[in-house]
């Protein structure tokens, strides 16, 4: 048994500094999922609490038949969506422009260090002038590395449906990215 399943049956046996464990692990994750939805930090925070507390409560009900992590994000995609529902007007924010992701095991020069972060900026700008939905497709699958199958788990889509969208949504980031390049090379010359 992996050390994160003896961490997983300490909580679900009511262990509260076993949980703490398992909220320290996901997070990260938890927000960047709550954040792509609702694209406000308060919000994203509160939706990420709502989800811990959801798993928390609900942790003698997981069965271990998917991924402790995909059993999660499911909680905190409702939990965001929900959010997202209910708020009045739906209007999203895309001033936040800190990013969450996970940083390279290897150490790059200063260049390649300028050069990654202007990616992730630009890269950020475009998934954040997406639908909230589908910037979490986006970020589940790429920045999370989640298969399609623990995607589908996660939002109750099924795999054939998460694969059209993901390839949509690849043109539609393709198309969002040429016109912010095309507005640089203007601004440049």
């Amino acid at each position: 048994m992996s050390n994160e399943n003896l961490i997983i049956e300490k909580a679900r046996k009511g262990d509260a500094n076993a949980f703490r464990q398992l909220v320290e692990m996901y997070q990260d994750y938890v927000f960047t999922i709550a954040m792509r939805i609702l694209n406000n930090r308060e919000e994203a925070e509160e939706a990420a609490q709502d989800a811990f507390l959801k798993a928390w409560k609900g942790l003698v009900s997981f069965e271990g038949k998917s991924k402790f992590a995909t059993w999660l994000y499911r909680i905190t995609w409702r939990a965001a969506i929900d959010r997202y529902r209910s708020r009045p007007g739906r209007t999203a924010s895309i001033d936040d422009s800190e990013t969450h992701m996970q940083v390279p095991d290897f150490e790059p020069t200063p260049s390649q260090a300028m050069e990654a972060a202007d990616t992730r900026q630009m890269l950020e700008v475009a998934i954040a002038q997406m639908k909230p939905e589908d910037a979490a497709l986006i970020s589940l699958y790429y920045q999370a590395e989640r298969s399609v199958k623990e995607i589908a788990e996660i939002t109750g889509l099924t795999e054939s449906n998460i694969k059209v969208k993901l390839f949509r949504l690849r043109s539609t980031l393709k198309g969002i990215l040429e016109r912010q390049l095309k507005t640089e090379v203007k601004q440049l010359l």
